[in-house]
């Protein structure tokens, strides 16, 4: 049977989209295995940079054990062991000025002297009184011991030479207060008299200060009263010298609480070979309750984060991070009282990149010896 020229026509037609629609499909296909493949391949390589990837490396250092003190700080001013303001006791002209501002005395050395010839004239008197009343006191005596004078004689002379020997004293009393003396060793203040000067009775011509020691007068929060007892260590500085340190001891404990600070006084002494320090100076005291051993870790490897403080650990080639609880500062170290054992590495350098469980590989060629 043969077709008509139509027919053939129709018949190709048909085939060429059959054609075409094969080719689509094919297409398709291709497409579809190439995208899986795509998606596959990328997974691939997702998975094997996640495999793969470089543990971070860092420097660690082990918790050092260290002295650490329980103490408290506070501030106070030196005052020196003894000091007096010296006030002459009675009115009078300087005659003799033998020492100078801020010399270092004796007990009993002369500081000023008042013009004493009245005292001295009035005590020459005196004692000569005094031995014209022994003399008679003497002779009723004897009379008295053969019987020939009478007992109100005696009594009348005994009571004379007795008020002779009191107005010598007190002419002694009178003489030796025109000499202003150090009542014991020390340093003096300044002295701003001179000779020919007449002093009133009441102004102070000067100050001695012992400062072979001094004392920290310095105030406490009341909790810590209990704490405070005698001779515990208290550390000082002060800004005359701010790169020493001065110990001494617990001397007083104020025994009540001022109601008003809710605080307490207490006074420490301390040794002052060459009487550096002086009174008036400021000072920051550290009180120091107990000693004890704990662990210390370098503070580049504390990391804080609000009120959270932690540090990274290494355990297992893996960032552990470990909270901590810090205590005293030891320097560039500081106590860590909870979270962390001796045996422990702790990072102390490249924490920067590292969080909890990263890989991490220790780098041998780390030298921490200046941080710890």
């Amino acid at each position: 049977m043969s077709m008509t020229t139509s027919e053939g026509i129709r018949v190709s037609g048909i085939m060429k989209i059959i054609a075409s629609l094969c080719i689509v499909v094919l297409c398709g296909a291709a497409g579809l295995w190439g995208t899986r493949a795509l998606l596959s391949g990328a997974d691939a390589s997702a998975g094997d940079t996640a495999g793969g990837s470089q543990a971070i490396r860092v420097g660690v250092v082990s918790p050092q054990v260290r002295d650490v003190e329980d103490a408290v700080t506070t501030v106070g001013t030196l005052i020196p062991i003894r000091a007096v303001a010296l006030v002459p006791n009675v009115p009078g002209r300087v005659v003799a000025v033998p020492v100078v501002s801020g010399q270092d005395v004796a007990a009993g050395d002369l500081l000023i002297q008042l013009d004493n010839r009245a005292a001295r004239a009035a005590l020459a008197e005196a004692e000569a009184t005094r031995s014209e009343t022994r003399q008679q006191f003497e002779r009723v005596a004897e009379l008295a011991d053969r019987n020939t004078a009478a007992e109100a004689q005696l009594e009348e002379a005994r009571a004379a030479f007795r008020r002779a020997e009191a107005a010598v004293g007190q002419a002694l009393s009178d003489l030796a207060d025109r000499a202003i003396t150090a009542p014991f060793a020390g340093t003096l203040g300044l002295i701003d008299v001179e000779p020919g000067a007449v002093l009133d009775g009441t102004t102070p011509v000067t100050r001695l200060s012992d400062l072979s020691s001094v004392a920290v007068a310095a105030t406490l929060p009341e909790r810590y009263f209990d704490r405070v007892a005698t001779d515990q260590t208290v550390i000082i500085t002060t800004p005359a010298y701010p790169d020493e340190t001065f110990q001494g001891r617990v001397t007083v404990r104020a025994p009540e609480i001022e109601m008003g600070t809710r605080s307490f006084s207490i006074r420490a002494e301390i040794a002052n070979p060459g009487h550096r320090l002086v009174g008036g100076m400021f000072a920051n005291a550290r009180l120091v309750f107990d000693t004890y051993d704990g662990l210390a870790i370098p503070d580049d490897a504390i990391i804080s984060e609000g009120l959270t403080t932690y540090v990274y650990v290494v355990q297992d080639g893996s960032a552990v991070r470990t909270d901590v609880s810090l205590g005293t500062a030891l320097g560039e170290l500081t106590e860590v009282r909870d979270g962390l054992e001796a045996e422990d590495r702790v990072v102390v350098a490249g924490w920067d990149d590292l969080t909890d469980g990263a890989r991490v590989a220790i780098d041998a060629d780390f030298n921490g010896e200046g941080l710890e």
